[in-house]
């Protein structure tokens, strides 16, 4: 039985299934890479997925002798940048010498404010520094200039928190001056396909933004939609993006403030690969 979404965006159907016959009984080529792959893997263990970490962290680490700017946006409105965008402030806190500057847009709602337990002017909680600002481009820009100026060789990433869909002024005026976008799409089955048809309606110039600094990031809202998760990324890596998939995590959705202590390894996982490519890219990108 098809997926939902995929009936309701028929051309993200996944390849077709190659595998031999039930009548082959030879083991072929990739059988036989497989049960190497398989037995190597067996041998390897924690200790090959600890490299893993360790290189992250590395990556995680690496210099920023100028502040790069990051956009957390989304094809849908309470999308879950707000979740995102404190889990990869605090994950970059915790692993940076310089200051990571997380940046609330949106006075109203103030959910990245409540997931970081802080208020306009307290100081830091793990690490994360953050600022508040009204929801106009020049008022971020002047937001983001003060951060700076209070220290500017000490601050290395400021993540934005867009309040609006990925077509508001907040969200184009990061994709248009920021180094790195991060785009949030939950893995909700009756959005999953508008998500999908919302970047294909992309100029050139935007898919070009997702495409050589951009990062995509799966939410897995309840484990119910496992299934979409793994059709969105079939999806994505067709359109040549390979996503991040943030697992479902009771303390994500049921806690306010967030404690990236309280997280499932496998939520911790997740973000430190988000946050190890988004320095990767900001670190590529020209100034």
């Amino acid at each position: 039985m098809e997926h939902p979404a995929q009936a309701a965006y028929q051309r993200d159907q996944p390849p077709a299934d190659w595998r031999r016959s039930a009548g082959d009984s030879e083991e072929s080529v990739f059988d036989k890479f497989r049960r190497v792959a398989a037995e190597a893997a067996y041998l390897i263990g924690g200790s090959g997925r600890l490299q893993h970490e360790v290189d992250l962290i590395a990556t995680c680490r690496r210099p920023i002798a100028i502040a790069r700017r990051v956009g957390v946006t989304s094809p849908v409105l309470n999308g879950g940048t707000s979740t995102v965008t404190a889990l990869l402030s605090t994950t970059l806190a915790a692993q940076r010498a310089d200051r990571v500057v997380a940046v609330d847009v949106d006075p109203g709602g103030a959910e990245l404010s409540r997931r970081l337990e802080l208020t306009r002017g307290s100081g830091a909680m793990e690490g994360a520094s953050l600022v508040r600002s009204d929801p106009t481009v020049p008022a971020l820009r002047s937001t983001l200039a003060a951060a700076q100026s209070q220290g500017a060789r000490d601050v290395g990433l400021a993540v934005v928190d867009c309040p609006g869909s990925m077509f508001d002024e907040i969200a184009t005026e990061m994709a248009n001056t920021g180094h790195c976008t991060v785009l949030v799409v939950p893995s909700a089955p009756d959005i999953a396909a508008y998500c999908l048809q919302q970047l294909d309606q992309l100029a050139p110039a935007g898919q070009d933004v997702l495409l050589n600094r951009g990062v995509v990031v799966i939410t897995v809202v309840d484990s119910s939609t496992l299934d979409t998760a793994r059709w969105l990324v079939d999806a994505f890596r067709q359109r040549g993006l390979d996503p991040v998939v943030v697992p479902y995590d009771p303390h994500i959705a049921g806690a306010w403030p967030l404690h990236s202590s309280e997280l499932e390894t496998e939520t911790r996982r997740a973000v430190l690969e988000l946050a190890a490519r988004v320095v990767g890219i900001v670190t590529r990108t020209a100034s």
